[in-house]
């Protein structure tokens, strides 16, 4: 499998099968959040957070929001990416289980499923558009899997199935020809209201409280 479509080509290339929502671009200081976390940010990232923002699709993948290290109760990606560095194997391991791609080092979260599994870049390579993406899965003994296309590509060969089988343990969007986006704010405000944000009907736990 090549390393795919980046950029913003990649965005260009995921909108017929994934529509952005109301609520589009996080305005984010892309200065201050690399400094933040010492990284530059892929540019089919940055065209992402511009063009759909971060958010939901389908009720099976959330796309992270771009937050600092130190947000980490704020739906970004500070939280994911602790998880994911705490599972993240040793240097010579990491390199192997990415064919010897040179993927050893650092992660970065970028989106979680509802199956709790991470999508993170490893962030070793140079150049931040070479990153590819790697997939933590909780669930099976070979816990990552590492797949050399950039985050936007990634997700439209999910919803094409143009992986030789599904790199993710939630199968929604496998194969499921275009997804439903809904941008983070929307979902808040639809469920502010007591509405399920993904099927438009009455939330059956709005206004419940559940002790820690």
């Amino acid at each position: 499998m090549t390393g795919g479509v980046r950029g913003r080509e990649a965005v260009a290339a995921l909108r017929p099968v994934l529509a952005p929502g109301a609520g589009a671009d996080e305005g984010v200081d892309w200065e201050a959040l690399s400094a933040a976390w010492g990284v530059c940010f892929p540019s089919d990232y940055r065209a992402f957070m511009q063009v759909y923002g971060a958010g939901g699709i389908s009720d099976s993948l959330e796309i992270l929001r771009p937050l600092g290290p130190d947000r980490m109760d704020d739906g970004g990606m500070a939280s994911e990416t602790a998880n994911a560095r705490d599972q993240w194997p040793p240097d010579s391991a990491a390199d192997s289980a990415a064919g010897g791609g040179g993927t050893t080092g650092d992660v970065l979260a970028w989106g979680v499923t509802t199956a709790a599994d991470v999508l993170c870049w490893p962030t070793s390579p140079a150049h931040p558009d070479r990153w590819p993406v790697a997939v933590l899965r909780p669930s099976l003994v070979s816990r990552w899997t590492v797949h050399p296309v950039g985050m936007a590509e990634f997700l439209r060969r999910l919803l094409a199935g143009e992986f030789d089988s599904c790199p993710v343990s939630d199968t929604t969007l496998w194969r499921a020809g275009a997804g439903r986006f809904l941008h983070w704010r929307e979902e808040e405000r639809l469920l502010a209201q007591g509405i399920d944000p993904w099927t438009g009907e009455p939330d059956p736990y709005a206004g419940l409280r559940f002790d820690p």
